[in-house]
């Protein structure tokens, strides 16, 4: 079941049928496991996980942002739940690989001289012990032999403590150049005019430490794929996140500056055509 948004969306799914088509594809032997890939807010991905015996999901995960989608929260909770784990987006699309700051990849080669950016991304992943597979994209043979000699060297909790620290260090570098210093504890959460606020400062963020499309891919799919948009501009000003907020940042100032940013010609273009989308599907 690709890119499952939320509950709502699977209720739908579930008004149209497809309990029934899915259990008789099942005992047909047609299809053997039922998945779901997932885009949303992690309190998203944690309802999913219980509307459905699911044989396996996929998520998006790598060292750069631990608490974006379903983040290790998630990771953990598909594991107790005793499902495999299919990981995709382990190098945040080539941009941990070629979008690294170069303090960040001086702290690498300091700490492991001659290792890829691509293998310190990879490795970071598979030393996760709930992950099952990984999945990353190569067009050319090199990056496929390297892959795979770096998979075969891989194993569950195989990081050095030296390792651990030169990710810690890398990054704070990226914390370093965010515009806004949120930790992802969501006590701002839930917001009563629907935003997700940690959604949306970390999007804001990538932009800031990755690059500018990342950045915008990542508050399109953060803000605008699930039933319910949670863009920074619904933003009431009505404070209560800030009373909750351990960091004491301004929120709402803040999200006025995500909205400048995030919210441009793209962003609108894509929230008319999804909107229309959704009508016509009602």
């Amino acid at each position: 079941m690709h890119m499952l948004p939320d509950v709502q969306e699977w209720n739908k799914l579930c008004s149209w049928g497809i309990l029934d088509w899915l259990r008789e594809k099942k005992e047909s032997g047609i299809l053997r496991q039922v998945g779901f890939s997932f885009h949303g807010p992690c309190k998203d991905f944690l309802a999913l996980l219980e509307v459905y015996d699911w044989d396996f999901c996929q998520i998006q995960l790598n060292y750069s942002d631990e608490n974006y989608q379903a983040g290790l929260t998630g990771l953990k909770a598909a594991h107790e739940k005793g499902l495999p784990v299919m990981i995709m987006e382990p190098l945040l699309g080539g941009k941990l690989v070629n979008g690294l700051p170069k303090a960040a990849e001086e702290r690498f080669q300091q700490a492991v001289p001659g290792r890829s950016n691509a293998e310190w991304g990879l490795r970071w992943v598979w030393n996760r012990p709930e992950v099952t597979l990984l999945l990353s994209g190569m067009n050319e043979m090199e990056q496929l032999e390297a892959n795979v000699a770096c998979a075969g060297q891989a194993a569950p909790d195989m990081l050095s403590e030296e390792e651990q620290a030169a990710y810690r260090d890398v990054k704070q570098i990226f914390a370093d150049s965010y515009k806004v210093h949120c930790t992802g504890c969501h006590y701002c959460m839930p917001c009563p005019a629907g935003v997700n606020i940690p959604g949306c400062f970390s999007a804001y963020n990538a932009r800031s430490a990755v690059d500018k499309n990342t950045g915008r891919m990542q508050y399109l799919m953060t803000t605008l794929m699930g039933n319910n948009p949670s863009y920074a501009s619904l933003c009431k000003k009505c404070g209560k996140c800030e009373a909750h907020c351990p960091q004491h940042l301004e929120i709402r100032k803040e999200l006025e500056n995500v909205s400048a940013e995030m919210e441009g010609v793209m962003f609108k273009g894509a929230r008319a055509g999804l909107k229309l989308m959704r009508k016509f599907k009602k």
